[in-house]
Order: C-alpha cells, then sequence, then structure tokens
C-alpha cells in the first residue's frame, strides 16, 4: 500500500521494502507509546503482541553475580526489549510445569529458590545482557528445553525472528502478519507516505547566481 501511494505522485521514485519495514516498526512503536502510554491501564488488544518461542540451556550462573552451585537455565537467545506497555508474559506448556514463570530482579535471583512451600515455583529475570535465567527449587524444572515470552515488543521485526511459527515460510517477515491493530494501520501508513514522499512540492533554487535563494522564502 506505501509502494502504490508513492507511485502516483511519483514515478521516478524507488523505495526498497526493507526501508519500508525499518520504518513501519518505527512507527509502530510511536504510535502504540502515543495510544497507551499514557494510560497503562487501558486494554491493548491481542494484535498488538508476539509470541516468541525461546529454547533454554544449562549454565552454572547469571553473568555478573557470583556463582552459588547448581545450575539454572537461560535462554540460548537474546530477547527483544518490550515496550512499558501491556502485560509480558513468560510460560511453558511442557509435561513438567504448564503455566506462567514468576519475573523478579537479577539481584533476587540467587535468593529464591529455598522455600520448601514455594519448591515448584519457577522464577526469571532478564540479564543486562537481554537473556532470561530461570531457577526453581524443584530439579525437575531442569528438564525443560523451551519457554514462551508474550509482549509488546519495541522492534517487531527482532521479535519476528524469534516468533512461534511451524509454517515453511517462518523466516519470512512479508509473510508474517504485522503485530499492530486494525486502528492504527492507516496512521502508520500516513506516517510512512509522509516521511517517503517525493519532495516534488518543495520550492526550487532556479536562480543560476551561486545564492541559496530557498533560505529567503
Amino acid at each position: 500500500m506505501v509502494l502504490d501511494m508513492l507511485k502516483e505522485m511519483s514515478d521516478d521514485a524507488t523505495y526498497t521494502e526493507e526501508h519500508i519495514i525499518f520504518l513501519a516498526g518505527r512507527y509502530r512503536s510511536f504510535l502504540l507509546k502515543q495510544r497507551y502510554a499514557q494510560d497503562l491501564k487501558k486494554e491493548i488488544p491481542e494484535s498488538n503482541y508476539q509470541t516468541l518461542c525461546l529454547e533454554l540451556e544449562a549454565v552454572e550462573a547469571i553473568d555478573g553475580l557470583p556463582c552459588e552451585g547448581g545450575y539454572m537455565l537461560r535462554t540460548k537467545e537474546e530477547v527483544p526489549a518490550t515496550l512499558p506497555l501491556g502485560t509480558t508474559r513468560l510460560y511453558t506448556s511442557g509435561s513438567y510445569y504448564h503455566g506462567d514463570i514468576t519475573f523478579i530482579s537479577k539481584d533476587r535471583m540467587r535468593y529464591v529458590g529455598y522455600n520448601k512451600w514455594l519448591q515448584n515455583i519457577i522464577y526469571a529475570c532478564l540479564d543486562p545482557n537481554g537473556r532470561i535465567y530461570l531457577n526453581s527449587n524443584n530439579p525437575q524444572f531442569m528438564y525443560l528445553k523451551e519457554a514462551k515470552l508474550q509482549g509488546v515488543f519495541e522492534n517487531a521485526e527482532e521479535a519476528a525472528k524469534l516468533e512461534c511459527d511451524e509454517s515453511d515460510d517462518s523466516c519470512d517477515i512479508m509473510e508474517k502478519d504485522f503485530p499492530l491493530e486494525d486502528a492504527l494501520i492507516a496512521p502508520m501508513i500516513e506516517l510512512i507516505v509522509k516521511e517517503l514522499s517525493p519532495s516534488v512540492a518543495a520550492p526550487e533554487d532556479t536562480e543560476n547566481n551561486a545564492k541559496d535563494n530557498l533560505s529567503r522564502n
């Protein structure tokens, strides 16, 4: 749609799909913040969310904290940053544990997992490098192979690389649904077209006098 609208303005201008995708992601974040940042209790439609499938691996300690002995789990991939909007949810659907995982701060992570009454709870934290760590008092949590993270991500294109999608075209961003509610699609397109529209309407300096005549306009 963006390319068609730009073509109507000028046949000479050329734009790449990659640049339009970049602008779409930037204006998506802008419009979501504009619409929801002032009222964090306002319900955000599901179409703005993405769900990522994150592989887990065993590690000995959290980067930046002393090793306390034993192992915990860590996501193999760095997790894209989320916008401060909506609800970020980390959960699993495995046979051992099915449900949400409790997020805590990195500093608290070394002290959890010792309460026998809470031994089945899995705790998670985000380290400065963008990876998620999981820990629990129940050693069976180490059998988990994957966790899912649902949220409103700041960079939709980066998040799309980790999305849960079993279709053959899951690696093609052009084949995915753009994570933005219908009400904001038209404003986003308008902003992209406005930025990329040719400067045909701009005044031209037609005087051959080696002076910047436009600055006087």
